[in-house]
């Protein structure tokens, strides 16, 4: 993992990249894919909406309220959202897109199936999920005849810092989320934890410049990683802006860095897809399991 400058200038060269981002460049762009599928999930209350609206409000220099953030007992995402990003130095939207599901909770949590819809391209943005009834191919947010560059290509695992894994990770949820990684496995699609509420940790919340460097971060992340059955690397801490009235230099940095690694592993998962982006077999998902 890439050793992070906490300098102005280092801010500036990630906006530059992050507002450049072209699916593919390193290999040559593919204009099949115009941009990647970043999906997000995780417990009610984890950070999910708030993740988007750091990053929205990072690149955008202003605070955003886009995504419906903050605590409850149920999940404050009731239907599929798909948020698009513009740049300060762009007219048009940037090459990704957060795709923010349903939260996962205790009693009641997304269906598995729409979460393998939702995978393979299938659902649309404003799909409102049904926890009894899963999508089907007559309901009209159903993407009959999807491509690659409607699936997902990477899976953002959101969880809250300030509870320990076991809290976090309580038997029934974590039988939900295996389920739902046997799902991504099979797809091959790369998977990251975002570690959020950072700056409840001892030595992030004295200084976020030191967060890799914090024994309790690396713990908590060591512990995570595990939870999921993820390398230590794929655990990305993170401080929201729900815990922080204003956009720090450090927090902007932090949240671009972490976008970064995330639009570098949705790169990794096109790049094994090379063959079907060029060829023939540029297909979707079938239909007839819906």
């Amino acid at each position: 993992m890439d050793e992070i400058d906490w300098s102005e200038k280092s801010l500036d060269s990630l906006l530059t990249e992050t507002e450049k981002y072209t699916p593919l460049a390193e290999i040559g762009n593919h204009s099949k894919i115009p941009h990647v599928n970043i999906l997000l999930l995780g417990r009610i209350s984890s950070g999910k909406s708030s993740f988007f609206n750091t990053v929205d409000s990072v690149i955008k220099g202003r605070l955003s309220h886009r995504s419906r953030a903050g605590c409850a007992s149920s999940s404050l995402t009731k239907s599929l959202d798909v948020y698009k990003v513009k740049g300060r130095k762009t007219s048009g939207a940037l090459n990704f897109r957060m795709v923010d599901c349903r939260g996962l909770e205790e009693d009641q949590s997304v269906n598995s199936r729409d979460v393998e819809a939702i995978l393979d391209g299938h659902v649309m943005d404003g799909y409102v999920f049904n926890q009894s009834t899963p999508i089907t191919k007559d309901n009209p947010k159903f993407r009959k005849d999807p491509t690659l560059a409607d699936r997902i290509h990477c899976v953002i695992f959101v969880v809250d810092g300030s509870n320990p894994p076991e809290i976090t990770m309580s038997q029934n949820v974590e039988k939900q989320v295996k389920e739902l990684q046997e799902m991504m496995n099979r797809r091959k699609i790369p998977q990251l934890i975002l570690l959020t509420k950072v700056d409840t940790m001892a030595t992030a919340k004295e200084d976020l410049s030191k967060v890799f460097h914090s024994r309790s971060v690396l713990e908590m992340r060591d512990k995570v990683a595990m939870s999921f059955g993820l390398p230590p690397y794929t655990v990305l801490p993170m401080q929201n802006l729900a815990n922080s009235p204003t956009v720090s230099k450090e927090i902007k940095i932090l949240t671009l860095y972490n976008l970064r690694q995330v639009l570098r592993a949705a790169d990794d998962f096109l790049e094994n897809q090379e063959e079907e982006i060029s060829g023939d077999k540029y297909l979707g998902a079938q239909t007839e399991s819906y």
